[in-house]
């Protein structure tokens, strides 16, 4: 158990890592949320669609090489995004 928690104390030690584990947290923290009211609504499909809707834009913004263009980037992802809630 010691040498788990070592190598946990060693990886900490970069700012990456440290930055990773927050956001991962906070994410998980609000995916749990969001989650949890779509599937008692029964719009448990909209985060499917969402996915493949960011990952579509991710493949897009690629492509054109965009992708240190972040309100560019969101935008299209919101545009995107609309037919998926709204219908």
């Amino acid at each position: 158990m010691s040498v788990i928690l070592e190598k946990l104390s060693m990886y900490m030690q970069y700012p990456f890592v440290l930055h990773a584990l927050i956001v991962g947290v906070l994410i998980a923290f609000c995916s749990s949320i969001l989650g949890v009211t779509l599937v008692l609504k029964r719009f448990s499909f909209i985060g499917d669609g969402l996915s493949h809707v960011a990952f579509g834009g991710i493949a897009i913004a690629t492509i054109l090489n965009v992708t240190n263009d972040m309100p560019l980037i969101l935008t299209i992802t919101v545009i995107c995004a609309v037919p998926y809630v709204v219908g």
